[in-house]
């Protein structure tokens, strides 16, 4: 019995699955994110002196520049910590390695691409594939969890040493609502050994359907298992560690925007520094956007700021211009760099070891 070809792009089957969102709704959507960005920009730049800006940025002195370099390597350790933690047999070193590397990919790249580099280094490593894969998932979700409950975080400190703030509470009440749903579904997860059994079961048997020469639903019920056990395993030994380090993570990003601004001539102030904080908390979850939500998070995060201060909007674009420069583009430079030697490396090996034999 011949088969029937799957359908292809353009097909009525294809066109269904595409318009589960109605076309309408996605242009409004679009729309709408376009003009509130606009308008956040427009506010930013408004009156911004470039000139000012310019001289900002070429005249920091060579002991800032390092402090800035001590704060970058400091943040990459910290957030190379969860894999660390979660990943069995993987260096603490190797674990950095491994993150910048990921972090440049996934700026130059599409999305997947870090994931595929993270695991091409590991398995390189000698590191077991179901330990890869439940550690850069567990680190992945924990980190979306801590990303999406720091608004929640940055608003309740405000409003406890400050005042009620609406945009504050609104971004609070949003992305806490989604973090503790994240949290409950991994919590959830890392209990139902009967739920991964059963779904790997189903799988297997829609896998085997679909290409018969696949695996059995008894093969793939048997992996989901070990991944969710082995997950459950290293979440209750290791998991409040890799938490507390997403935790400092955000403490430390925040600590690098406030060096870069004081480094381009803002007045440091106690309730200065509360409020950059807190702005910086409640924005947070806007750099898991594109290339860390550049442009986005810049204008909101200068938003909230000027909206409780009279900080010149020249010096939040030097101080988040020169932010950008030491968490994005020098890690990407050096990401690439770290991709460029890791290739290199294995691909060098294999030859030496012929060699010697």
């Amino acid at each position: 019995m011949v088969e029937s070809p799957a359908p292809r792009p353009g097909t009525a089957t294809h066109r269904t699955a595409r318009q589960k969102v109605p076309k309408p709704l996605l242009r409004v959507g679009r729309v709408v994110l376009v003009v509130v960005v606009a308008w956040l920009l427009l506010r930013l730049l408004r009156g911004v002196d470039w000139s000012e800006v310019g001289y900002a940025l070429t005249h920091l002195d060579l002991w800032q520049i390092a402090v800035l370099l001590v704060g970058m390597l400091i943040r990459r350790a910290v957030l190379a910590a969860p894999i660390a933690l979660l990943i069995a047999g993987l260096s603490y070193l190797r674990a950095m390695v491994s993150d910048v590397a990921a972090a440049a990919v996934s700026t130059v790249a599409p999305s997947p691409g870090d994931v595929v580099i993270r695991l091409a280094m590991l398995r390189s490593w000698g590191i077991d594939a179901t330990d890869a894969t439940s550690g850069l998932t567990l680190s992945t979700t924990l980190f979306y969890v801590v990303r999406l409950a720091a608004p929640a975080l940055g608003f309740a400190i405000w409003w406890a040493a400050q005042t009620f703030y609406a945009p504050f509470a609104w971004s609070g009440l949003l992305f806490g609502a989604a973090a503790a749903v994240l949290l409950v579904g991994l919590l959830y997860a890392l209990r139902a050994e009967r739920t991964a059994a059963r779904i790997g079961h189903l799988l297997g048997r829609l896998l085997l359907r679909l290409r018969p020469t696949s695996h059995g639903p008894a093969v793939w019920k048997e992996r989901l298992v070990s991944f969710q056990s082995h997950s459950a395993e290293r979440m209750h030994h290791r998991g409040w560690l890799a938490v507390l380090s997403q935790v400092l993570l955000v403490a430390v990003e925040a600590g690098v925007l406030v060096l870069c601004l004081a480094f381009v001539g803002v007045e440091l102030t106690g309730p200065t520094v509360l409020l950059m904080v807190c702005s910086f908390m409640v924005a947070y979850p806007l750099t898991g956007l594109p290339l860390m939500g550049a442009g986005v998070f810049d204008a909101t995060y200068a938003t909230f700021v000027s909206d409780h201060s009279a900080l010149q909007a020249t010096d939040l674009v030097a101080g988040l211009l020169v932010w950008r420069v030491a968490v994005q583009l020098v890690p990407v430079v050096v990401g690439l760099l770290t991709v460029a030697w890791w290739r290199r490396s294995t691909t060098v090996t294999p030859h030496s070891h012929r060699r010697t034999a």
